[in-house]
């Protein structure tokens, strides 16, 4: 190895060991002398990284004072005070730097000047240096800062303290000139009260520097009245461009006046929410004027001008000529086909004859009756009986004989016919006891025959099943009735469940609950029929004045189904009651504001007329001028109508697009018009201005 090669090498491990002391690092053990070039790359990497390493400590150290200036340089923005903070600062370094400047590293600034004075111009000068030098190498940052100071503590102040608040910002005026004195005062104040802090020197440099901020800010303070006014129509120029211009729906169509009505008035999103609800439920031949005041107001309005009241009212017409068959279908879908009972009554009548023709086969093989025991009883009880029932069982009792004679009738066949004439006396009885002893005749009959007559039970109980079938029939009808003798839900409920229990010999439940259920089906289809242009009858006469009459609709045909066998009665009484309140023109407050407006829009405006001969002679053309721009206002209100009006009967796809349109729009005017998003606007107009000519370039020096 040459002797250049071990000096460099000596060299590379003296420069080694000592950045290894500086950074900690334990030091390796020596590489092999004869590897130069691999000990100059590890050597230089190692130089490098520990470089690097040094760079990012002194970076990392180098953030807290930045985050300090950044802070001081906001504190430097605020309204009032912030001009005094360096001075401040400044008193309070210099009152504890014999406490505090001991207890420092030295790399910190001290003041070790003897007396109070030197150490605190001494710390002055440092905080002044300090601004100055951040200020220079970020002037961006710096004006941002501080107005973001202004800003900040503006809206404290209104916030703590409003009253003080508006006063200090000059927001007290009325008028347009009051505005801006009031504004130009307080630019004027806060830019003297300012420039005094920020004077350095004796009196006489303060006062001058706060005579210049206090002209500056008179000037700014002025002319954030109209700045403020221009931003205000430039944001609301940009809400209507955003909100409007930009959007392709359903409303698109209408003219610019007819949008502003419809956004400011019916686009609220939370009432077209609950409105999309409530047309949702009516289904697709709903409109808005079924489900909103406001919207109904619209229609009304809209119907009281002659060019577009054909429109509005034919519209609801239409839908009206359509409600018997609406409500029809609906109601066939959720409660069943309606029978008609006397045809049913005549089918069943019709099996019964059918049912009738099955005895007579039953008494080829028939045994004789010994009736004697019952003949012996009714003759016992009719001595102790007294009036109708005595007489009644007295005819039974002559029933049992062979006609003509005193002698018992043997014959199961007399017997059968015997216990016919007894079921036609029990039904045309309406005594009680009557009917009590000739029941119990009718049972010891009964009996004697099922041991006579083999097989007679089953017919009976089929005969019976068909005249209990007959009597649900009659049954189904007063369900609905409301009025005294209304049955109870329980009373529906006891009868469905019992008339399901089979009678006799059958098997398998009775026919009974089907022919309530088809009873009142009818007695629904009847209402329907004669009281469907009187949705408030058929209300009443279905529906009932509670919920009765729905416990038991849901009953007998399912609670789903009843319920949308209802809402559909319910839907075409708001349709009707729609039609009915723009057709014979009701008054409601949204017409009358409706019709209001369009009032207000066909008002033509007029030309300026004066009495010099200028004027006489330009009488007549001013007449054929003011002509004109009453038929173009006549227009403008008819067309306005026509366009909203049209809105407001609208149906199916149509009406759900126009709905969404409001919905999208009354959202997007919601955001723009958020209450947090306008106080910032008003903050920025209000504290911006008088807050950021301190900032300004040129203003401190």
């Amino acid at each position: 190895m040459t002797p250049e090669q071990m000096k460099a090498i000596a060299i590379a491990q003296a420069r080694r060991k000592r950045m290894q002391s500086e950074t900690g690092e334990t030091v390796d053990a020596e590489a092999p002398a004869d590897d130069f070039e691999t000990l100059m790359r590890a050597e230089a990497a190692k130089v490098s990284q520990a470089t690097r390493d040094n760079s990012l400590v002194d970076d990392l150290k180098a953030i807290p004072g930045r985050a300090e200036e950044m802070v001081r340089t906001m504190g430097r923005g605020v309204l009032g005070v912030g001009s005094y903070l360096d001075e401040a600062d400044a008193a309070t370094n210099a009152t504890l730097a014999p406490v505090v400047d001991p207890l420092l590293p030295d790399s910190y600034q001290k003041l070790p000047q003897e007396t109070w004075g030197d150490r605190y111009d001494k710390a002055l000068e440092i905080q002044r240096g300090k601004d100055k030098t951040f200020d220079e190498e970020n002037p961006a940052t710096s004006t941002g800062l501080k107005i973001g100071g202004g800003v900040l503590s503006g809206l404290g102040l209104l916030k703590a303290a409003p009253v003080a608040g508006q006063y200090v910002l000059g927001n007290m005026g009325r008028t347009t000139a009051g505005k801006v004195i009031a504004s130009t005062a307080a630019g004027a104040g806060a830019g003297a009260v300012q420039g005094f802090g920020a004077g350095e020197g004796n009196a006489e440099n303060r006062a001058k520097q706060s005579a210049e901020e206090m002209v500056i800010g008179g000037i700014l303070g002025g002319a954030v009245v109209p700045i403020s006014a221009l931003a205000s129509k430039g944001i609301k120029l940009g809400k209507e461009y955003f909100t409007r211009q930009k959007v392709a729906d359903a409303l698109s169509g209408i003219n610019r006046d007819a949008a502003k009505y419809v956004e400011k008035e019916l686009a609220d999103p939370a009432k077209v929410a609950m409105q999309k609800a409530e047309l949702d439920k009516l289904g697709p031949e709903a409109m808005l004027a079924d489900v909103s005041p406001d919207w109904l107001g619209v229609a009304r309005g809209a119907s009281t001008r002659p060019g577009t009241r054909d429109d509005i009212v034919n519209a609801l017409m239409d839908r009206s000529k359509a409600a018997n068959t609406r409500l029809g279908e609906d109601v066939r879908q959720n409660l069943g086909d309606a029978v008609i009972p006397s045809q049913v009554n005549e089918g069943i009548e019709e099996s019964q004859r059918a049912v009738g023709q099955l005895y007579a086969p039953l008494f080829e093989n028939a045994r004789a009756v010994d009736t004697t025991d019952l003949a012996n009883s009714l003759d016992s009880a009719v001595v102790n009986l007294r009036g109708p029932a005595q007489e009644a069982l007295r005819r039974v009792r002559g029933y049992l004989n062979i006609p003509g004679e005193q002698v018992l009738d043997p014959n199961p066949r007399a017997l059968f016919e015997s216990r016919q004439a007894i079921d036609g006396l029990i039904t045309s009885e309406t005594n009680p006891k009557v009917v009590q002893q000739l029941t119990q005749a009718r049972q010891e009959i009964d009996g004697l025959l099922s041991e006579a007559v083999p097989q007679i039970k089953e017919v009976d109980a089929q005969f019976q099943e068909l005249a209990r079938q007959k009597e649900g029939l009659t049954q189904g009808r007063p369900v609905l009735n409301n009025e005294a003798s209304a049955l109870r839900p329980e009373e529906v409920d006891g009868m469905l469940t019992e008339g399901a229990l089979p009678a006799g010999e059958m098997i398998g439940p009775s026919g009974v609950p089907t022919r309530i259920k088809q009873s009142t089906r009818a007695e629904i289809e009847r209402a329907v029929g004669t009281k469907a242009n009187d949705l408030g009858a058929l209300k009443r006469i279905v529906q009932g004045e509670g919920d009765w009459n729905r416990a038991k609709l849901g009953m007998m045909f399912g609670d789903e189904n009843a319920e949308r066998a209802l809402a559909a009665i319910d839907r075409e009484a708001a349709f009707a009651d729609t039609a009915n309140r723009v057709a014979r023109g009701s008054d409601t407050a949204m017409a009358n504001r409706f019709g209001d407006f369009l009032d207000e829009t066909a008002k033509p405006k007029t030309l300026p007329g004066d009495t010099t001969l200028t004027g006489l002679a330009l009488k007549g053309g001013k007449s054929i001028a003011d002509s004109l721009l009453r038929e173009n206002a006549d227009s403008a209100a008819s067309r306005f109508a026509e366009q909203i009006g049209s809105l407001s009967v609208a149906k199916g796809d149509s009406r759900d697009a126009i709905v969404q349109a409001l919905m999208n729009r009354g959202l997007r005017l919601q955001s723009v018009n958020d209450p947090k998003i306008q106080k910032l606007i008003a903050a920025l107009l209000q504290t911006g201005g008088r807050s950021a000519y301190p900032s300004l370039p040129g203003v401190r020096e």
